[in-house]
């Protein structure tokens, strides 16, 4: 989890609200995404699945980046 925070942070587009070493609570324009280090993505405040889908994919882009 710390990997993945660090990762989030240095990308620029994410605002880190809360950072547990179990999850992570961040902050992209408007939606809200909950991170739990079993591996699940809760995305919240977005108006349609192709907005969610959009935001999952900037986050694991942000994290998996070599």
């Amino acid at each position: 989890m710390d990997n993945a925070r660090q990762r989030l942070e240095t990308c620029g587009q994410n605002k880190i609200l809360i950072y547990t070493p179990h999850m992570i609570i961040l902050r992209n324009n408007n939606a809200e995404t909950t991170l739990s280090k079993d591996g699940r993505m809760l995305i919240k405040r977005v108006s349609n699945e192709a907005e969610a889908v959009q935001v999952a994919q900037q986050i694991l882009t942000a994290i998996l980046k070599p």
